[in-house]
């Protein structure tokens, strides 16, 4: 990863070599035009700061994988508006999916997840409005050595919010729905350090709402006992279906919870996502194949979840710093 470059111009640079066609381009503002063979829509990117921008996604309808060792950034965060349309967002090996439709806010940070992660998201006719932060950046810019305290409640309010997930999504109240359409109305090649400054003051504004309202509706779930009944029982049933698992949506109905309830209640008693704890399990599983019996390491990547035995390996090494076939070998030296 370049280190001059913040986590914003890092996304928007791959997008432009795989997805995206600049049309306009402006010190503050950049327009993009989906690739016509990729699907449809536009992108309006606007940049108020090094480290603090947004991007107003009009009719997009078109499908991106991402590594996520292409955008592997500790305090980035993203707040995610759906306006119209829908967005399917996800991870493969997490098997952990969000829907957003109309009205929808979503939360995204990624919480060191291995480096062969795919993130994925798939728009229909989606619009909506994307706030992103990179958080080294925004020290630089806002907080100076003597108010590392500050960032460090930011990062506990972030916490407190995604609870060591990847996502949080909730239905956005009015007061962000009416400040989100906001922003449409700025003329956003800023003429003058006035009209840029507003709108950057309106930005964090709903950057300070959401996170607070963010934090509000967190504190409403709680874990009951039969909660934590469903949870045990989830966790079987990964286990169980270690090959072929269900999705956290399946997985919350199969026990009849929600999955926000099933994700807290993992790292509450796992501490741990679903998917990263049957990533453990399928990891330990594997190695205690490798060690104790004679199948190939394609058929122990089949056997624990993985249709690419090389993915298998990258994760296997991740985990344990040595390679599937140099764990065999040293077993049988053993």
């Amino acid at each position: 990863m370049d280190g001059n470059k913040n986590i914003n111009e890092i996304y928007f640079n791959i997008m432009e070599k795989r997805f995206l066609t600049r049309t306009i381009t402006n010190p503050t503002f950049i327009e993009y035009k989906v690739n016509d063979y990729l699907g449809s829509g536009m992108l309006n990117r606007v940049i108020l700061n090094k480290g603090l921008e947004f991007c107003l996604c009009k009719n997009n309808t078109f499908s991106r994988e991402l590594l996520n060792s292409e955008l592997n950034e500790k305090r980035f965060l993203e707040i995610n508006y759906c306006i119209d349309g829908e967005a399917t967002i996800g991870l493969e090996i997490e098997k952990d999916w969000i829907n957003l439709k109309k009205g929808d806010l979503m939360f995204y940070r990624n919480h060191n997840l291995p480096q062969t992660e795919c993130f994925n998201m798939e728009l229909d006719n989606y619009s909506g409005i994307v706030i992103g932060l990179d958080g080294d950046e925004l020290k630089k810019t806002f907080f100076t050595e003597c108010e590392e305290n500050m960032l460090k409640e930011w990062d506990k309010s972030i916490e407190s919010i995604l609870k060591g997930n990847t996502y949080f999504k909730v239905k956005a109240p009015p007061s962000i729905e009416w400040d989100m359409k906001d922003l449409l109305k700025y003329n956003y090649n800023f003429k003058d350090v006035t009209s840029l400054l507003l709108c950057q003051s309106k930005l964090m504004e709903i950057i300070s709402k959401s996170v607070s309202y963010g934090i509000s509706k967190r504190k409403e779930i709680n874990l009951t006992q039969s909660d934590k009944e469903y949870i045990y029982k989830a966790k079987d049933i990964l286990i169980k279906n270690i090959e072929y698992p269900p999705s956290i949506e399946e997985l919350s109905e199969m026990c009849n919870t929600n999955s926000y309830k099933l994700k807290k209640g993992f790292k509450e008693l796992f501490n741990n996502t679903p998917y990263g704890y049957l990533r453990e399990v399928r990891m330990y599983k594997g190695k205690y194949l490798i060690e104790n019996t004679d199948k190939n390491i394609s058929e122990i990547a089949s056997y624990v979840g993985y249709t690419n035995p090389s993915k298998f390996s990258e994760a296997f090494k991740l985990k344990f710093n040595i390679t599937p076939s140099e764990c065999r070998k040293v077993n049988k030296n053993i």
